[in-house]
């Protein structure tokens, strides 16, 4: 079997496993394989093939390393896009002995609480959602 081919079939096994596993390291090691490929097809020796592949890889693991961690840095967690409830409308109508309220929000059950105070009947906005308790502002 000529070299090429090898190369080739390694690169498409590696890619494979990389859709499988999601692991941007492995591309690195693809793209390795595929110029090792175009080097074979040209018809260097295998020796200069393997250094290429390895080069190559090597470029690529710490390009992909690089990335990621800078990535990282700039992505901070958004607090906002968590809390979609934030803004929504709650009506009160009936004031629990502890403060709170027991509301009906998204078809289910919820202890609600004000922010700030003791809370009334009345049209409340949703501050917060703090496990299974709504944080509400007027």
């Amino acid at each position: 079997m000529e070299n090429y081919l090898v190369w080739l079939i390694l690169a498409l096994v590696l890619l494979g496993m990389e859709m499988m596993i999601g692991s941007i390291y492995l591309l690195a090691l693809v793209a390795g394989c595929a110029i090792a490929c175009i080097f074979a097809f040209i018809g260097t020796s295998f020796t200069v093939q393997c250094f290429i592949a390895a080069v190559v890889a090597i470029a690529g693991v710490i390009t992909a390393f690089i990335f990621r961690r800078n990535i990282r840095k700039k992505l901070t967690p958004n607090q906002e896009c968590d809390n979609l409830d934030k803004g929504q409308i709650i009506t009160v109508e009936k004031i629990d002995s502890d403060g709170g309220a027991t509301v009906s929000y998204r078809g289910s059950k919820w202890k609600a609480y004000l922010k700030d105070g003791h809370l009334e009947k009345g049209i409340y906005h949703i501050e917060k959602v703090e496990g299974t308790r709504l944080i509400l502002i007027k």
